[in-house]
């Protein structure tokens, strides 16, 4: 077909509108993909937040009015922070508050496996005690870590990544840890799980 076909001759305002279209079509197409890249981040490695009235509603019912123990003080506090961030996370008996923000791919630990991760361990108000930023990897068995990770690690499957609040008796407690960690003090911990090495 040559090129003085029919087909092939266009007036300039026909051009004009060809062009606009082919433009709108490659825009929608753009998008589109970003929205699928977007999507599938969020599945994968997203920090899911809710409006602070949601949060408030799947709360509400968890708050101490009067507490009495560091317990109960420590779930006041852990409930404050997840209502000021907006989180949406759940919870476990043992009252570790916890959020899967990427869906690991292989097995979860026990307390009879070496764990390999990175963490970036935090007080409530942010500030940072501990981390993995800029280092190895922290490989240690899990049995030998304090009672929160114990109980934390295991939600997690090989690959995934969650946040981890958890209250002060988990952790170290109405001694603290020297200078680092002042006593009765709740953590947050953010906790990829790179692998699970065999029985120690």
């Amino acid at each position: 077909m040559s090129q003085n076909s029919p087909l092939f001759i266009y007036s300039s305002s026909q051009k004009k509108i060809f062009m606009k279209n082919i433009l709108l079509l490659l825009f929608i197409f753009v998008f589109n993909s970003c929205e699928w890249e977007s999507s599938t981040t969020s599945n994968n490695n997203f920090v899911k937040t809710l409006s602070e009235d949601q949060v408030i509603n799947k709360t509400m019912n968890e708050f101490i009015g009067q507490p009495t123990n560091q317990k109960e003080i420590d779930r006041n506090l852990i409930l404050n922070h997840i209502i000021d961030n907006k989180l949406d996370m759940e919870s476990t008996p043992d009252g570790i508050y916890y959020q899967i923000t990427k869906e690991g791919i292989g097995n979860h630990p026990s307390v009879k496996n070496t764990i390999v991760t990175n963490y970036h361990g935090t007080f409530l108000d942010e500030k940072v005690f501990d981390s993995t930023k800029g280092k190895d990897p922290f490989t240690y068995p899990l049995s030998r870590m304090n009672d929160g990770w114990k109980k934390a690690l295991p939600l997690l499957k090989s690959g995934g990544k969650g946040i981890f609040i958890i209250p002060s008796n988990l952790c170290y407690g109405e001694e603290g840890f020297g200078d680092l960690i002042p006593p009765n003090t709740v953590l947050k911990f953010e906790i990829e799980l790179i692998g699970i090495k065999g029985v120690n």
